[in-house]
């Protein structure tokens, strides 16, 4: 056995030993500042949204009100993306010039619901500050005898027949050509954040290839139709991520079988392959499993992710009993795997929606709190560009209200804010949680009035759409010396040499005195830099302080020279 083989294999008792010690939790549940945390939000048959039809303005504002009051139990979970799904069984959830009007949305195929909801919902989620990424169901056409399949069977489109459905067949090359126009039309007229490619794979019912000649060229035929999408896409909005939902095990692991069900063997998804070549941005695999089938394969994933971000798919779905049945779902089977999914590095997305905000066994409330110490951003593609945003000139807090100054975004280049507090400065925006606000669009902040905390610092860095930020610009700056005043942080007092000079020699020490020259603190120091020296005032109190330089020449002369004086105003930081 290879070392590697043996590596993968004591990586995954330690995760499986994480899993069942919950004690281990303690260890692996801090929030991290960039983390993946999704949802699926289903419009297929109403699913999860919308579930009332659209068919006069009364219907549809209440329509709109059912996604909002969605998303409103994610920002309260600190969920950071959806997952939307806009194309399905060859029909669409907006004004196509491709495919017809799904009838989830109406109750009427090709019924136009008086609005366009893609566009409605996308404002929505980055007003909420969460990224939505437009899904896709790639192959499935619905029934073969269907409108959807009688009309591209019309347009020369070839298909699989199995039972009732039709699938598209995906060594067509026509296929690629449709998959890749919905996500190029979708990306030139909305502002998502993403196309998420679903069911892009062979069908599972068709007998997996005993021949490698043949699993090859089927994975080559899927690889095809994603680097079409890529390709449509990128060249649009190079920022715009492609993603996909594969099977939850990419393939056998050498001590842990698949069981025939997985991306590259059983259906064709080569989906590190997709990673690896720069194809996919993200992966949310469906690992709808339990125990050995979940965590060694979510090892798997993490070990080739490629620098890439991958999301475990997660079977919320099966704690409603009707789903789980048999199986015996517990909440803790999920919120195991959250939490070791955090450990690997990788994020979480929740199938489906209405399982999470319905709070099956519990499983929101849960969400809330895993998520809820702090919001997460989504890590940055620093594949496709690293480079840093300039920063804003400067922020203004007054009266409850921050207010951003001088920023560098514009029409061309786009940049959100991410807004950081704590009681201690400066502020640490590599400390998640001291992060309060992300991906925020407008210069003016309102900040509670009624929270329990109010933070005495805040900051702010600007971020582009690839995810990267600037240096932060902090609320409170140290004021500059004024006449006599020397600049003091609260630790050190510096002492620019040009002052001493004359007085400074290897015997002297500092002193710090009150107003009235009493002596309060002999001071140690050090040389700071070139051109100053730096004092030790740590352990005096905040107050009003004058600096003097005692300078000894022999045991009989000595001289005492005032320099200045120096405040210390310490705000000290927020109990836990």
């Amino acid at each position: 056995m290879i070392i590697k083989d043996i590596l993968k294999q004591a990586l995954a008792l330690t995760i499986m030993s994480l899993a069942i010690n919950c004690n281990a939790f303690g260890q692996v549940a801090k929030s991290p500042k960039h983390e993946v945390r999704a949802v699926w939000l289903t419009t297929l048959k109403n699913l999860d949204w919308p579930k009332t039809f659209a068919r006069d303005q009364r219907s549809i504002e209440k329509q709109k009100k059912e996604l909002c009051d969605i998303l409103d139990e994610y920002q309260k979970a600190n969920i950071n993306t959806v997952l939307f799904q806009v194309v399905d069984r060859a029909s669409t959830i907006y004004p196509s010039a491709i495919e017809p009007w799904d009838a989830c949305m109406t109750g009427r195929f090709g019924g136009n619901p008086g609005y366009d909801p893609l566009a409605f919902a996308v404002n929505e989620c980055h007003k909420r500050g969460m990224e939505i990424q437009a899904w896709i169901a790639t192959l499935p056409v619905g029934p073969y005898n269907g409108l959807a399949a009688k009309r591209l069977r019309k347009q020369g489109y070839k298909m699989f027949k199995f039972e009732a459905d039709a699938f598209l067949d995906p060594s067509s090359p026509s296929t690629g050509d449709l998959v890749a126009s919905l996500a190029r039309e979708i990306t030139t007229h909305y502002d998502v954040d993403g196309i998420h490619l679903d069911y892009i794979r062979y069908p599972e019912m068709l007998p997996a290839p005993k021949n490698e000649y043949i699993a090859q060229w089927r994975r080559s035929k899927i690889t095809d139709i994603v680097r079409k999408v890529h390709d449509a896409v990128k060249a649009e909005k190079p920022y715009v991520k492609i993603s996909c939902s594969p099977i939850g095990k990419y393939s056998d692991l050498s001590r842990y079988s698949s069981n025939n069900w997985n991306a590259r063997d059983r259906v064709s998804q080569d989906a590190q392959l997709w990673l690896r070549l720069g194809l996919m941005d993200q992966l949310y695999p469906m690992m709808y499993f339990r125990g050995n089938n979940f965590y060694p394969f979510a090892a798997d994933w993490a070990e080739n992710s490629y620098g890439k971000s991958i999301a475990a798919g997660l079977g919320t779905y099966f704690l409603d009993p009707r789903e789980g049945g048999k199986y015996g779902w517990t909440l803790s089977d999920i919120t195991r795997e959250m939490m070791v999914a955090r450990w690997l590095g990788l994020g979480t997305a929740h199938f489906r929606s209405r399982f999470l905000t319905s709070n099956y066994q519990g499983i929101y409330d849960f969400s809330a709190n895993a998520y809820g110490q702090s919001p997460a951003l989504i890590p940055p593609m620093t594949w496709i560009s690293s480079n840093k945003p300039a920063s804003p000139d400067k922020i203004q807090v007054k009266d409850g209200i921050l207010t951003i100054i001088g920023s560098p975004s514009n029409d061309r280049n786009k940049v959100f804010y991410n807004v950081y507090a704590s009681d201690s400065w400066p502020v640490d925006v590599t400390d998640a949680s001291n992060l309060i606000l992300q991906r925020y669009s407008s210069d003016i902040v309102y900040l509670s009035k009624n929270a329990k905390w109010q933070p005495q610092y805040f900051a702010v860095t600007t971020m582009d759409r690839y995810g990267n930020e600037s240096d932060p610009v902090q609320s409170w700056r140290p004021p500059k010396p004024a006449k006599g005043q020397l600049e003091c942080n609260g630790s050190i007092v510096k002492v620019p040499f040009s002052l001493i000079k004359g007085f400074y020699n290897s015997k002297g020490h500092f002193v710090a005195t009150d107003a009235e020259g009493q002596t309060i603190r002999k001071l140690r120091h050090a040389k700071g830099s070139d051109d100053e020296l730096s004092v030790n005032v740590e352990g005096l109190q905040n107050g009003f302080y004058i600096l003097n330089y005692i300078s000894k020449y022999n045991k009989k002369k000595t001289s005492k020279v005032r320099f200045g004086f120096f405040l210390i105003k310490r705000r000290f930081a927020r109990s836990a």
